[in-house]
């Protein structure tokens, strides 16, 4: 309460994009107090533990991509609560993004947009930083995922090199990596869902990722698809059939929309991403179609919408495996993630469920 009441309306009085890199240079700056919040705002019960691949999450709330861009403050996102993190998108080449202003918050539809353009420092200097952490052992509280994006001035036919790179500079560091084909905001990245091009982009990464993992002797590492909400389930089906044959780890559903502006009470006319409470149940939509089309065989990660408990146990009846929050953040504050598995607790007993992996699927 005191973040919504107090907090969060001085916090909406700036500038979204400002008022965000100020909170990420402040908790950069805060490392230290890591423990302090674990005590504060960890969920630890076994129950909640989800698996993918060789991967444990000790519970199924993620942060998801597009909040820490630059892994500006990877140490203090495990005393939130979070059971895994996402940095990106990255791109190869460092870029400054679209011209701002390019956020915008949509209080009453509990919302954001945004068409920030994948700006990053790009995959070199957050392989340094990243190099950094790991050194000095702060890497290791919770997996980490990298989400890989194309860089703007890069043409689709060489989209699946300028990947590569990201890919392979960053092996290394990420515990996972998604390859983000669905931003609205990076001129037609969008392309790269089309079965023929995701194949080829598919066939490259796995390749390497065998090769990396027979380098250092150990296991591939779960690479995972993002897509869209805004295409219609054949195309979803196209895209599934690819992943499995390219022996893909899991699918997350699903990116921001560029649509759904008929029911939005402000700001219907500014292009980019639609994220928050009006994609809830279009990505559990796709969710529920992924895993009824894959009868469970394929891990799905669902984003779009979650702000409770109830929701993110929506999405995992509907078939995730998992789950990923950034608008919720923005709106619920640093209890979310607290108040989101306490509730995922109680939901599970209420409905006499011994861990959360037996919720996925149930209500479809």
């Amino acid at each position: 309460m005191l973040y919504k009441c107090i907090l969060r309306p001085i916090l909406f009085l700036k500038d979204p994009e400002e008022t965000h890199e100020q909170i990420l240079t402040l908790l950069s700056k805060l490392s230290f107090l890591e423990v302090p919040l674990e005590r504060l705002f960890v969920v630890d019960d076994k129950r909640l533990q989800v698996r993918l691949g060789p991967l444990t999450f000790p519970n199924p709330v993620g942060l998801a991509a597009g909040f820490d861009k630059n892994g500006a403050a990877l140490e203090i996102w495990p005393g939130f609560g979070f059971g895994f993190m996402e940095v990106g998108a990255v791109t190869a080449l460092r870029q400054p993004g679209n011209p701002k202003p390019r956020l915008y918050r949509l209080p009453k539809d509990q919302a954001l947009i945004n068409r920030l353009g994948f700006n990053n420092d790009g995959a070199e200097a957050i392989a340094a930083r990243l190099d950094e952490l790991n050194q000095n052992g702060k890497l290791q509280k919770i997996p980490l995922g990298i989400n890989v994006g194309r860089s703007k001035i890069v043409e689709t036919k060489d989209a699946a090199k300028d990947f590569l790179f990201t890919f392979e500079k960053l092996y290394p560091y990420g515990d996972y990596f998604t390859l983000n084909v669905s931003s609205p905001n990076t001129p037609n990245l969008r392309d790269l869902q089309a079965k023929n091009l995701l194949k080829e982009l598919l066939e490259v990464i796995q390749t390497k990722n065998r090769e990396l993992a027979g380098r250092s002797s150990s296991k591939e590492k779960p690479v995972l698809v993002k897509i869209a909400p805004d295409m219609e389930f054949s195309q979803v089906d196209e895209i599934i059939e690819v992943v499995e044959s390219q022996k893909v780890a899991g699918i997350i559903a699903t990116n921001a929309t560029a649509f759904l502006r008929e029911k939005l009470t402000g700001r219907v006319d500014e292009p980019g991403g639609l994220s928050g409470k009006p994609l809830r149940e279009r990505a559990t939509s796709f969710i529920r179609h992924i895993y009824q089309t894959t009868r469970g065989r394929l891990p799905i990660i669902g984003v779009g919408g979650i702000f409770t408990a109830e929701d993110a146990y929506e999405k995992i009846k509907a078939g995730a495996m998992a789950v990923q929050i950034l608008t919720g953040f923005v709106y619920e504050g640093p209890g979310a993630v607290k108040r989101i598995n306490r509730g995922l607790l109680r939901l599970m007993e209420r409905d006499g469920f011994k861990n959360i992996s037996e919720v996925m699927g149930s209500g479809v």
